[in-house]
């Protein structure tokens, strides 16, 4: 059984001088590019079908630039077999599934996995644009997956929002978005990076895929960003009317005031009359 897991390396802003809080500019510099959060819960999956079902290969499939190959390398470390990055600028999502298409087709699959979505545009379409483009059936928001490789079905439950899940059966092959909740991804083992990093990457070029869409590019620019502003403070100032003394005491104790009590002294009986009585009156009894 093949597994292709397809992965988005996304740009972070994380650096807190990443930002000109003057010009709302973002220095590329200081962006923290990895691996999209929903697709390690992919990749881990995967991992986990391939421990169950022995003789299973796991490839790992990314489209962009060179840089992309650092998230590839992490993905890679869970323990997959093999990893792909087809060489391509930002294209929209139709055009990003069309050139995955003609990708995969190329290396064979059982089960297609994606992330639910890319936290940078925050959209969900490639996955089921890639499973149209394919001609295969598609389940999203999965949160749990049992596969029967003997039968070519496979059994998933797919969050349907409130806690409320829906269980469906299908045919391989077959694409699946997967959902937070399917699992805990692992954090790699130093092996695991090393061997990652000694891997050799597949390459490939649009140009060698025959791609038949016109493909459409998505232009890397951003907009003006600016750090959330900070919530105002409530200052207190004393009342004007005070003594000079009782003005600079209620400004060093932020205008606090010490909370007052009752102090109920006497025989312990006449003093459980007292708060018996006070609970009534509060009608807290």
């Amino acid at each position: 059984m093949r597994v292709i897991v397809c992965i988005k390396q996304i740009g972070c802003i994380c650096h807190p001088v990443a930002m000109d809080r003057r010009g709302g500019d973002v220095d590329p510099e200081k962006i923290v590019y990895m691996l999209n959060p929903y697709d390690e819960l992919a990749m881990e999956e995967a991992i986990r079908i391939k421990d169950r079902f022995p003789g299973t290969e796991v490839a790992v499939l990314t489209m962009g630039p060179p840089r992309a190959e650092e998230a590839l390398r992490y993905a890679f470390s869970f323990g997959a077999d093999k990893m792909i990055r087809v060489n391509s600028a930002n294209l929209n999502p139709w055009s990003t599934s069309s050139v995955l298409a003609k990708a995969i087709d190329r290396l064979g699959y059982d089960i297609i996995l994606c992330g639910k979505k890319a936290i940078d545009s925050n959209d969900s379409m490639v996955g089921s644009f890639l499973a149209e483009s394919l001609g295969i059936g598609q389940v999203t928001g999965v949160v749990k997956l049992d596969i029967f490789p003997d039968n070519r079905e496979v059994i998933v439950e797919r969050s349907v929002g409130r806690g409320d899940r829906e269980v469906i059966e299908c045919g391989l092959p077959a694409l699946f978005t997967v959902e937070k909740g399917i699992n805990e991804p692992r954090y790699p083992t130093l092996p695991g990076r090393l061997r990652a990093e000694k891997a050799d990457v597949e390459r490939m070029e649009m140009t060698s895929l025959d791609v038949e869409a016109d493909l459409e590019h998505v232009p890397d620019q951003s907009g003006s960003f600016s750090p959330p502003r900070p919530k105002p403070k409530k200052v207190f100032t004393p009342d004007s009317g005070l003594s000079a003394a009782e003005r600079r005491r209620l400004m060093m104790s932020g205008g606090k005031t010490a909370k007052k009590g009752d102090l109920i002294e006497g025989a312990p009986d006449k003093v459980a009359e007292i708060i018996i009585n006070i609970l009534i009156q509060k009608k807290m009894v």
